[in-house]
């Protein structure tokens, strides 16, 4: 009996341990440093901001610390009837605020190549493979993101949220951005 129980825990722990392998575990806690065994990552999707209407991004720091300095990259999508574009936005980002409890303002500093492709139907808008005038055109758009990201120091459902100026061959606007992901 002694060796059924002892085999169940064995079980029991080992099970625990492995289905925790990809929980953050903190080195370092205080109000002004959380200190991970590696550098918090997160995954999400958005609506709006540097991806323009809607892309699939991450985003890591650059330190094993959840707040300071990190990065992100995406790829955007979206079409009309006349056009279709991919984004591609890449930025840099800092987050200050309460690191205890994952709560932060963030600011970043994003570049996106935007890839439009037009297609202009000639013979009075006739849909011919002969009569297809493909044209490509690359823009590039500069933006700021100015918001609130709520990401659990030990990993969980993320949220992110903020206004965006934005800077684009001459022009300027302001958007907003929405996310939701996972951060681990």
């Amino acid at each position: 009996m002694k060796k059924i129980v002892l085999s169940i825990a064995c079980f029991v722990v080992s099970a625990t341990l492995f289905a925790q392998q990809d929980t953050v575990y903190l080195k370092k806690e205080s109000k002004k440093r959380v200190i991970t065994d590696r550098q918090p990552q997160m995954i999400f999707a958005e609506l709006g901001g540097p991806g323009i209407v809607f892309s699939a991004n991450y985003d890591r720091r650059f330190t094993k610390e959840i707040g300071g300095f990190g990065y992100r990259f995406g790829l955007g999508y979206s079409f009309t009837n006349d056009f279709k574009f991919t984004t591609i936005p890449v930025g840099v980002n800092y987050l200050m605020g309460d690191k205890s409890k994952g709560r932060f303002f963030e600011v970043g500093l994003n570049g996106t190549m935007i890839l439009v492709s037009e297609d202009v139907y000639t013979n009075d808008g006739f849909f011919s493979v002969d009569n297809v005038d493909n044209k490509r055109k690359t823009f590039f758009m500069t933006s700021i993101v100015l918001g609130y990201r709520s990401q659990p120091v030990r990993g969980g459902f993320s949220f992110r949220g903020g206004a965006m100026p934005v800077f684009i061959e001459g022009e300027t606007g302001i958007g907003a951005y929405l996310s939701f992901g996972y951060n681990f």
